[in-house]
């Protein structure tokens, strides 16, 4: 049935069509009792007559009129009136996150204060039962004031188990499973692995996962797995890791990097466990650009100088006393002292002070500085320390052989993650999720594309050798009871390493992929291989290691021992 502007449907006078979708027309509508403008939903008279598509717009009504919160859209009424049913919500005066995100006038911050709105919402359904499973930009309408809406949960299902729910939400926890094993339902782009293979049970992390697309959209102003057709998205969906942020657009926060990698898990198990937890991460990541936007408005460090953090820093640079203030402009000497004279009326005694020290200063640079041309030996200054963390929180570190990256372990409440930063850009990224175990003695594979690192459970003894990529992905398993970093032999083939036993020392060797694993040769306990390390020679002949024993009097002793690799006799 179509209807006309002016048409009447039971006390809503129609004003114009806004749209449509898969579970129906939306008409702009004048709700005449209560004199206010609303969204009026109707179903066509062929789906109105069909009983499943009319079950799952009752259960839309149901689901979604029993949650109450500002980012979710109201929904007023469901009624039916000359044959026609028609579902009455809130009219959002505002545009389509779509047009949001696309429009390229808004920045990813205010994006992101929309989708931690969004998720929010998403937060409030969960606990009341309720998976949206229908979640994309256009189902997110942005109002004129600023605030995000989540409109359609017309593929909601209701979760059977919802021990959070609250007692306005038993109407809708009481509703029946309507999924159907092998059915797709939403949208393409969207959808999660578990939807689209077709499976039947969905719970909330499926929404995480067409959120996290959402989310990556919103950053790279893309959909991370578009391909040529329905089917070709699918696939990807289902198999193809998303694109990393940082190779779209390397200015993006390397936080949102880590975000959107867990909303994106294939398994479910891997995603975050609550929207909430992802609404949290949000607000923190925005409150982070927000610092950093200030800091580096409010300090813009000379070229020439190294390290400046404090404000009046004062910073010493080819002989020339330098001061530099909060707006990261660099004074001289001279100007310093008058201004200081200035605002702070300084005695006499205290400038004569500061005039002393400054030309005591100056003059013993430059006495260093002549020394230097005189051809003395290098000096502290030619060494560059730079700070790579300030957690607080790093542990065990490695760098890679071309020195651009490097990995280290972040400890937080008990849980450790690995983390690689890219020394050049700064940029931070967590490849290994926290989690209640010990990572250590890591290592970059010779052509720096892997990270060889042990995992170790609380209750485990020994360590478990693992390989990751170096961006993150996926962990490889390669072989247990790895008691020290490996050591890889010159054409990275294969892996060497020490593994410690009850009444021996052993040197292992395997290939680089952990196959074939093999002992190359043993110490009978009280002597041992150390489980610092190994060394493998570049002409691949030896391997080099530090051994620990007793001497004839009983006393300890270390040695460096030289095993070779082709048969494995020790020297």
């Amino acid at each position: 049935m179509k209807l006309e502007k002016g048409s009447i449907l039971g006390h809503y006078e129609i004003l114009s069509k806004i749209g449509e979708g898969g579970m129906g027309e939306v008409y702009l509508a004048e709700d005449t009792k209560l004199d206010r403008k609303v969204a009026l939903k109707v179903l066509p008279a062929e789906v109105a007559q069909n009983a499943d598509r009319m079950q799952r717009f009752i259960r839309e009504a149901k689901a979604a009129s029993s949650l109450n919160h500002p980012h979710i859209a109201h929904i007023y009424e469901i009624g039916e009136a000359d044959g026609v049913s028609y579902l009455a919500m809130e009219l959002v005066d505002g545009v389509t996150l779509r047009e949001k995100i696309h429009g390229g006038k808004t920045d990813l911050r205010t994006l992101l204060k929309y989708l931690a709105q969004v998720a929010d919402g998403l937060a409030k359904a969960h606990a009341s039962g309720i998976v949206h499973r229908d979640l994309k930009p256009e189902n997110i309408m942005i109002s004129s004031d600023g605030f995000a809406k989540i409109l359609d949960f017309g593929l909601a299902k209701l979760v059977e188990s919802a021990p959070q729910a609250d007692a306005e939400d038993a109407t809708a926890m009481m509703q029946p499973q309507l999924s159907v094993p092998g059915m797709i339902m939403g949208t393409a782009g969207y959808m999660s692995p578990e939807q689209a293979k077709g499976k039947g049970e969905i719970d909330q992390r499926s929404d995480i996962f067409s959120f996290g697309c959402v989310l990556f959209e919103a950053a790279a102003r893309r959909q991370p797995f578009a391909g040529d057709s329905v089917i070709d998205t699918l696939h990807k969906i289902i198999n193809a890791p998303a694109p990393l942020l940082r190779e779209l657009n390397p200015d993006l926060p390397p936080d949102l990097q880590r975000v959107v990698r867990r909303c994106l898990a294939k398994d479910p198990d891997d995603r975050y466990q609550t929207i909430k937890d992802v609404a949290i991460e949000l607000k923190e990541l925005r409150r982070d650009m927000k610092a950093d936007a200030e800091l580096h408005y409010s300090s813009s460090p000379s070229p020439q100088v190294n390290t400046i953090s404090n404000e009046n820093a004062t910073a010493i640079h080819s002989g020339v006393i330098s001061t530099q203030n909060s707006m990261g402009q660099q004074r001289s000497s001279a100007e310093y002292i008058v201004s200081e004279i200035k605002s702070h009326k300084l005695a006499v005694a205290g400038i004569s002070l500061a005039v002393l020290v400054i030309a005591g200063v100056v003059f013993g640079v430059y006495k260093f500085a002549l020394k230097k041309d005189a051809g003395s030996a290098p000096s502290f200054e030619s060494m560059k320390i730079t700070k790579l963390t300030d957690t607080g929180r790093a542990g065990s570190a490695a760098i890679s052989p071309d020195g651009k990256y490097v990995v280290h372990v972040k400890e937080d409440a008990g849980q450790q993650s690995l983390w690689v930063r890219h020394i050049a850009t700064g940029s931070n990224v967590q490849i290994i999720p926290p989690a209640e175990v010990d990572y250590g003695r890591m290592k970059f594979s010779p052509d720096g594309s892997y990270i060889y690192f042990g995992k170790r459970g609380k209750d485990e003894a020994n360590q478990t050798l693992y390989q990751v990529p170096v961006l993150g992905g996926e962990p490889k398993k390669l072989n247990s009871h790895v008691d020290s970093p490996v050591t890889f032999s010159p054409d990275g083939k294969r892996i060497a390493f020490v593994r410690s036993q009850q009444t021996d020392s052993l040197m292992m060797i395997a290939n680089a992929d952990g196959t074939g694993e093999q002992t190359l040769a043993r110490r009978i306990r009280p002597e041992s291989f150390k489980t610092s390390g190994p060394a493998w020679s570049p002409d691949g002949k030896v391997i080099v290691t530090s051994a620990v024993g007793l001497d004839e009097g009983g006393r300890p002793y270390q040695s460096i021992v030289e095993i070779r690799a082709d048969v494995g006799t020790v020297k």
